[in-house]
């Protein structure tokens, strides 16, 4: 089976198409439509590219599911309507998503559509976990708890490295770390996401490329009273004028901040110590909550090209500037880089929802 894999965004358009068969796996093409006018006129990009090939199926990432979808699922009108209502959730991302899928059912209508959602991997997430200490009522009628995202990367490379080892995930307790321009990390327990860094969304956690990460919330109700900065603003700057970006005063690209800090930038050393310190901070919290874990894992633009920055995550530093004890002091077997190939696991769910098969 020929699966496109659709990613669509607010004017771009990513595209890959994946041969999916029981001993086959095989990227045959790629590409991207950016600053398009609408979806149809990137869908038309993206056929010219295309036409050399057969397509069988169409996958699509969907930023969120909710609580309504814990597993991929075949798109039909009611799925549509499911994903315009989680919108509220995710305005960045689920409109553009939809978009896609909308697009996309009107110019392939005989084809089978699969929507693909990072939220899905952690809807195994406990309550004590992804319940925020508000009024119980906040939970229950707004809906207002931890989602998680980056789950397609979380549960790809969890998978990759235990089939590397002839294993199933099932067998292991995980740390995987999704470092890139958005980042998070991931406790997988025997398979199971129990705990996760993003939160309702994906500016909780660790300092991303543009994003804060954690905030205290009376900081944000201080700058809102205080300082009269409208919510919409405020929540731009915590989206896009923060993290390293805000930090360094230089760029959102780890590559460019650490030159510069090497450089003398005072700014762009503060941004990547605030980095490393957070991330190691996160694998520190769930090697506790695992009692140790038999792998921590990399992957991501930062975390499989950067070794300099996963060598400053994992040695850390103690209260007065000096290396600290490497990973095995947090019970962590192992650490290692895989890169993420979400994607093929697109792809893959595509196959295996059209045939009936269990995720893997």
């Amino acid at each position: 089976m020929n699966v496109l894999v659709l990613n669509a965004g607010s004017s771009s358009l990513k595209f890959d198409l994946w041969e999916i068969g029981r001993q086959t796996e095989r990227l045959l093409i790629k590409g991207s439509a950016e600053r398009v006018g609408s979806m149809e006129e990137a869908l038309d990009g993206a056929f010219a590219k295309l036409r050399d090939f057969t397509i069988d199926a169409v996958g699509h990432r969907v930023v969120h599911g909710g609580d309504l979808y814990h597993a991929s699922v075949i798109v039909d009108a009611a799925v549509e309507r499911g994903i315009e209502e989680l919108s509220v959730l995710a305005p960045l991302h689920n409109p553009h998503n939809l978009e896609g899928i909308r697009a996309a059912r009107r110019k392939l209508p005989l084809l089978k559509q699969v929507a693909v959602f990072d939220t899905a991997f952690h809807h195994t997430l406990p309550p004590h976990a992804y319940a925020y200490a508000l009024p119980y009522e906040y939970l229950t009628e707004k809906k207002i708890r931890r989602y998680g995202f980056h789950g397609i990367s979380h549960r790809y490379v969890s998978w990759k490295f235990a089939d590397l080892r002839g294993k199933k995930r099932a067998d292991y307790r995980l740390i995987t770390c999704h470092l890139g321009n958005g980042c998070s990390v991931c406790a997988i327990d025997h398979g199971i996401s129990i705990d996760t860094s993003m939160g309702f969304t994906p500016l909780e956690g660790l300092v991303m490329g543009t994003r804060s990460g954690d905030i205290d919330a009376g900081a944000i109700l201080h700058l809102i009273d205080n300082e009269k900065i409208a919510p919409r603003d405020l929540l731009n700057t915590l989206n896009s004028e923060s993290g390293l970006k805000g930090v360094s005063g230089v760029s959102n690209d780890m590559r460019d901040v650490m030159a510069s800090a090497k450089n003398g930038n005072e700014r762009a050393a503060l941004a990547v110590e605030m980095f490393c310190y957070r991330v190691r901070k996160y694998v520190g919290a769930y090697a506790a909550v695992m009692n140790g874990a038999d792998a921590l894992i990399f992957t991501g633009g930062i975390g499989e090209n950067s070794p300099e920055i996963r060598d400053r995550i994992c040695k850390g530093r103690d209260a007065k500037g000096r290396d600290a004890k490497s990973m095995d002091a947090l019970g962590i077997a192992e650490i290692c880089v895989v890169p993420t190939e979400e994607e093929l696991l697109i792809a893959r769910d595509t196959d295996r929802c059209i045939a009936g098969l269990p995720h893997e």
